[in-house]
């Protein structure tokens, strides 16, 4: 019986280390398939954070762009209701464009809606992109579509040891 005893518990113990030894071999082969999956997501999550920036580059390239077009025509409505203040709003224009106002001239006040991009932007170098735009120019009794160039310029300034981007936006018929 005692040597019975003996055999049993040998067998147990045998038993026990092999199920250890196979655990942590199992331990080993999952940290490396988490080690993998965890570089996949990170991988993931660096292409979903870089789709992330190009849209948010994108969408505040389109608010600024509907301002500052909006701003254009304001300041042209502004010039043909009230000459008066003629030489200080062709002033201000000199900084939307450097194409001859009298291609942009309009009587009536309307509002920019639904500006969307006809095809790529043209990057004329580093720093400067070129955006054929489509919009429609809303008025209470007409609603127009009409084509521009937005020539969108960036530049890096250094304030205070921080560099901040600047963009400049400027249209063209042409």
């Amino acid at each position: 019986m005692n040597l019975k005893l003996k055999h049993i518990t040998l067998f147990i113990v045998s038993m026990l280390f092999v199920a250890c030894a196979m655990e942590t071999k199992k331990a080993k082969s999952e940290s490396y398939d988490v080690f993998a999956t965890e570089e996949v997501e990170a991988s993931e999550e660096v292409e979903a954070l870089e789709e992330y920036v190009i849209d948010a580059e994108y969408e505040f390239n389109n608010q600024l762009i509907n301002q500052k077009l909006q701003d254009f025509y304001d300041l042209l409505a502004l010039q043909s209701e009230h000459p008066e203040f003629n030489n200080e709003v062709a002033e201000q224009l000199k900084n939307f464009t450097n194409d001859s106002i009298n291609k942009y001239k309009t009587d009536d006040f309307f509002i920019i809606k639904n500006i969307k991009p006809i095809g790529k932007a043209v990057f004329v170098n580093d720093s400067t992109q070129k955006l054929k735009l489509s919009y429609n120019k809303v008025s209470d009794n007409s609603k127009t579509t009409d084509t521009i160039y937005a020539i969108i310029t960036k530049k890096q300034i250094k304030v205070d040891d921080e560099t901040l981007i600047s963009n400049k936006i400027q249209f063209s018929k042409e």
